[in-house]
């Protein structure tokens, strides 16, 4: 019972705690929980004391945690989940209501499209949301509890965020009508590479979602930072451009776009991420056995 008592006797600031952690700005903060900015700093001043250290160092008007506030949050945000967690359980509503998905691009998205319609022939009482994000953002916006599930072809490592690998996106090197190598029932490594690319630019890292494979240099005539946009560019017929299967196959393109009969380009591999859960038959859960069936079906 003594830990009971102690937990008890902070509980109530809790909510406080984590608004102001989480944005580590009062006026954002208290808007997000209708109460004034005095009143939660009050609240963070009685929690402090409580605890008998700080959580937070102050610069003025600036706020943001100190190592141990930083260690708080974690244990705060695990308990609201499992909090969360338990009440959909009592409720009966684990599967049913909004789940947020977020998709970092064209090749993401193309395999999450079809994997939420699974979701909902499955369980139609969940009602998904589609968000884009970078693969630099989600692993906060995980972590916050904004999303429920990041599809990402770069995971992110994290000691609270689980990843699961949903399976190999095949891609090819296609061109449009009036390239020089439409058409063209057989060809060799050095005959492609003597034309030039439309290419995606490297994100902050260096990388980009092309798998172009590091042993083999190419011409880049062009680069473009949105894979639609190459698409656009390949169609026209004036460079190449390694895109994926699923894409290039659709019913937009598939006119229009001819798959070179070379295969140079490894596949590319999706993941998902969600925060680690108690529940085995969660919303993160459905939502990846749904993609995983989806990409094991192509």
């Amino acid at each position: 019972m003594e830990r009971l008592r102690r937990v008890a006797s902070l509980w109530s600031w809790l909510p406080a705690f984590r608004a102001v952690a989480e944005t580590q700005h009062l006026p954002t903060a208290s808007s997000q929980l209708f109460v004034s900015a005095s009143a939660l700093s009050r609240t963070i001043r009685l929690l402090e004391e409580d605890l008998g250290r700080r959580l937070f160092l102050r610069n003025g008007r600036r706020i943001e945690l100190n190592e141990a506030g930083q260690r708080f949050l974690v244990a705060v945000r695990t308990a609201m989940r499992i909090v969360h967690e338990g009440l959909l359980a009592i409720e009966g509503t684990e599967l049913s209501g909004p789940v947020f998905v977020s998709s970092t691009g064209l090749v993401t998205t193309a395999y999450l499209l079809p994997g939420l319609r699974r979701l909902r022939a499955e369980h139609p009482d969940l009602v998904p949301h589609l968000l884009e994000q970078s693969d630099h953002d989600v692993g906060a916006l995980l972590l916050r509890g904004e999303i429920d599930v990041a599809v990402v072809t770069q995971p992110i490592v994290h000691p609270q965020l689980e990843k699961i690998h949903l399976g190999s996106a095949p891609s090819g090197i296609y061109c449009g009508e009036g390239h020089p190598l439409h058409g063209q029932p057989e060809l060799t490594t050095e005959q492609v590479l003597e034309h030039a690319f439309v290419g995606l630019a490297p994100d902050e890292h260096g990388l980009t979602q092309e798998s172009w494979p590091a042993t083999l240099d190419r011409r880049v005539g062009m680069v473009v930072d949105q894979l639609w946009t190459g698409l656009q560019v390949c169609a026209s017929g004036e460079l190449l451009a390694v895109l994926p299967d699923v894409v290039a196959s659709s019913e937009l393109y598939r006119d229009r776009l001819h798959r070179l009969p070379v295969d140079l380009v490894p596949p590319t591999e999706l993941f998902a991420l969600h925060r680690s859960t108690i529940a085995e038959s969660g919303r993160a859960e459905a939502v990846t056995h749904a993609m995983r069936l989806e990409l094991a079906a192509q």
